[in-house]
C-alpha cells in the first residue's frame, strides 16, 4: 500500500486506507454480532431444555402418584370383593337358617 504522504493521489490512498480500516472493523462487528446471536440461541435452547426437564420430572412424579393411587385402589377393590363374598356367604347362611325356622 502506498504512503499517504508520498503518493501522487493522497486522497485516494486515504480513502483506500479508511475503507480497509472500516472493512476490518465491520467484519469484526459482524463476527461479534453473529457470536452474540449464537450465544443467545444456545442460552435459549439451554433454558428450554431445563424447562422441559423440569416438566418431565413433574410429569413423572404425578404419574408415580397416580400409579400409587391405582395400586392402593386395586388392593382395596380386592379386599371389598373378598368381604362381599364373605357377606354373601353369611347372608346365604342366615337366609337358609331363617327358611328352616319358618318351615
Amino acid at each position: 500500500m502506498s504512503n499517504l504522504f508520498t503518493s501522487k493521489n493522497p486522497a485516494g490512498v486515504a480513502v483506500g486506507q479508511t475503507a480497509a480500516i472500516f472493512g476490518v472493523l465491520a467484519a469484526g462487528a459482524v463476527n461479534a454480532h453473529m457470536a452474540g446471536i449464537a450465544a443467545a440461541r444456545a442460552a435459549r435452547e439451554s433454558n428450554n431444555s431445563n424447562v422441559l426437564r423440569h416438566q418431565l420430572h413433574v410429569a413423572i412424579g404425578r404419574a408415580q402418584d397416580l400409579c400409587d393411587v391405582a395400586v392402593a385402589q386395586a388392593s382395596e377393590i380386592e379386599q371389598l370383593k373378598a368381604e362381599n363374598a364373605r357377606l354373601r356367604a353369611a347372608s346365604a347362611t342366615y337366609l337358609a337358617a331363617a327358611r328352616r325356622k319358618a318351615a
